[in-house]
């Protein structure tokens, strides 16, 4: 990181609250552009997650202008982040245009064992609980502690002011995972990234035609529960709007003369292609600033 990010989340604040969007809108590309020109280590990384993406070689046009857009992007993203806060009922609409597939998790509620509602790094994650934290809908959001203190403070204080709780887990921890089976049976819904595998249980999955590690926790405790897992996204469009939806939910429950760990690993992978799906369809919006696939291989890489 090339200034530490407490620095450039208080610079982007201000920023965001202080400059017409009109000027926003050039300066962000000036800036992207300029990340992606000389920051190279960072730009190595984004364009081999690309090139798997689009199934296409790294020095391909293709891949670059994608790289281009996603550094873009990028900066759109800390800029409506920093502003979040500022949401409320009556100007909600005004960033989210679209809300695709909500009787999933109306669904979920009626039945009374909570909803599990998970998305990849795709997009703007943290307006999906916002959607339903306006809603008065009870939504915990679940983390994993920030290295910078300060970091994680601003993000619990903000979720916190929209009504969202923050539980920072630790996927090693069995009391975390009782806490979360106790607010799914209360009915409560949990909102959580599935495209990290940061310790706990886990499974082999192929993505993108290379076999990695999901973490695969999240299907055991639906199978636990009863709750359904609810793939979520929530991607910025050209206007600047945003657009909100809900996949089919995936359940999960015992079967009689089958594994539970092979069960497990099945949903699993169920999980991992749709995130294949709907980030095919959005790869200059897939933020991970790392070599993601060679992070998360499993030994055997070949699908």
């Amino acid at each position: 990181m090339l200034i530490p990010r407490k620095l450039y989340l208080f610079l982007t604040y201000f920023y965001a609250r202080l400059v017409p969007c009109w000027w926003q809108r050039i300066q962000n590309q000036v800036v992207s552009f300029l990340y992606y020109r000389f920051w190279g280590r960072m730009r190595r990384a984004l364009v081999k997650n690309t090139a798997v993406i689009l199934d296409l070689p790294e020095d391909h046009p293709q891949v670059k202008k994608t790289v281009r857009r996603l550094f873009a992007n990028y900066g759109w993203y800390l800029r409506d982040y920093v502003l979040i806060h500022r949401l409320t009922k009556e100007n909600y609409q005004d960033t989210v245009a679209e809300e695709i597939g909500t009787q999933y998790i109306e669904e979920a509620m009626a039945q009374g064992n909570g909803a599990i509602l998970i998305t990849p790094h795709l997009g703007n994650w943290e307006l999906g609980g916002v959607t339903f934290a306006l809603r008065g809908c009870p939504i915990y959001a679940l983390t994993l502690k920030d290295q910078e203190e300060e970091v994680q403070d601003y993000r619990d204080t903000v979720r916190g002011s929209l009504g969202i709780k923050t539980i920072h887990i630790d996927p090693e921890d069995n009391g975390t995972i009782i806490k979360m089976a106790r607010l799914l049976k209360d009915n409560k819904v949990i909102a959580m990234l599935g495209d990290r595998f940061e310790g706990g249980k886990k499974s082999e999955v192929s993505f993108f035609g290379k076999k990695v590690y999901f973490p695969s926790g999240v299907m055991a405790l639906a199978q636990a529960t009863g709750a359904p897992v609810i793939p979520v996204f929530i991607i910025r469009r050209p206007d600047g709007r945003y657009r909100a939806w809900m996949e089919k939910p995936l359940k999960i429950s015992r079967q009689p003369g089958k594994d539970n760990n092979e069960l497990i690993a099945e949903k699993t992978q169920e999980l991992a292609a749709v995130f294949e799906k709907n980030i095919r369809l959005h790869p200059d919006q897939f933020y991970h600033f790392f070599d993601y696939w060679s992070r998360f291989r499993c030994e055997d890489t070949t699908a």
